[in-house]
């Protein structure tokens, strides 16, 4: 059952029509290092079986999960994700996608490079289609994705025949500072929406996701520019926050989602054209 302390970190989960994926990612949850949290699922349109996998977990969890849901009229995550927002407690808010598992660290990871100057930037695993097919939520809950022992070595296997996608160093986690510099871990381009956190008063500040983004793509480069535009810098999260992403096939994004995001290059405005402040 959860607990009533207010929660260290949001964490706001997006999800649409995957709920075998979605109790691989909450499984990983409930065995996180750092337990002082809240999940924010934000599902954009699934059926009653999404439903019943967060009612389940609902009933294990020892922190508060909340199902925010809409109407499936394509996709619309960020509207959902900022119903989302809204109503999270944490002073950290911590984004991750119902088809990304996370570390038992990740919680605690993000929460301790998080701070009002910087926004997180994670970096993500990609399974090969095998690997996800093995796994299951009693195998995540054992640790399978946490140690050499266990997933970590198939993942490595999976690299030298070339099923992943992504280069297999990834799955480590990487603290001591000297190897982190000599690696190049410290340097990150860019921010995922799968896998960033950010403090809530920034998120605020610049109106949350713009939802005049409709269609897949780009809204999580738009909140990056807007959290640069107000001044805030990247920290890099690789080898630290570390996540596992589900395979599935790719999707090609939306055209008018780039002319948005030349938009917000050109203007540099800080807040969403339709964000949080609207009235719902």
């Amino acid at each position: 059952m959860e607990t009533k302390q207010t929660p260290k970190a949001s964490i706001i989960l997006a999800t649409y029509q995957w709920p075998e994926a979605l109790s691989l990612v909450l499984s990983a949850l409930l065995t996180q290092s750092e337990q002082n949290f809240e999940v924010m699922i934000a599902d954009d349109g699934s059926d009653g079986r999404t439903k019943a996998v967060i009612r389940a977990y609902r009933d294990r969890a020892n922190f508060r999960i909340e199902h925010f849901w809409q109407e499936n009229k394509g996709f619309r995550k960020c509207r959902i994700l900022n119903e989302a927002i809204r109503k999270a407690r944490g002073d950290t808010l911590i984004f991750l996608d119902g088809d990304c598992v996370p570390h038992k660290h990740f919680v605690a990871q993000h929460c301790a490079l998080s701070d009002e100057k910087h926004y997180v930037a994670g970096r993500r695993v990609d399974l090969s289609q095998k690997f996800t097919a093995k796994l299951s939520p009693e195998r995540v809950e054992k640790g399978i994705l946490n140690g050499v022992a266990t997933g970590l070595f198939k993942l490595f296997v999976d690299s030298l025949r070339k099923e992943g996608s992504t280069p297999f160093h990834r799955a480590y986690m990487v603290k001591t500072p000297i190897l982190r510099r000599t690696f190049g871990l410290e340097r990150v381009v860019d921010l995922k929406g799968c896998n960033f956190s950010v403090a809530r008063s920034a998120m605020l500040a610049i109106d949350g996701f713009d939802e005049t983004y409709e269609g897949y793509g780009r809204e999580d480069t738009d909140v990056e520019l807007r959290l640069q535009n107000l001044g805030l810098k990247i920290r890099s999260a690789k080898n630290l926050c570390l996540q596992f992403h589900l395979w599935h096939k790719s999707r090609d994004f939306t055209p008018a989602n780039e002319h948005l995001l030349d938009e917000v290059k050109a203007s540099k405005r800080v807040k969403a054209i339709r964000g949080l402040s609207e009235t719902k």
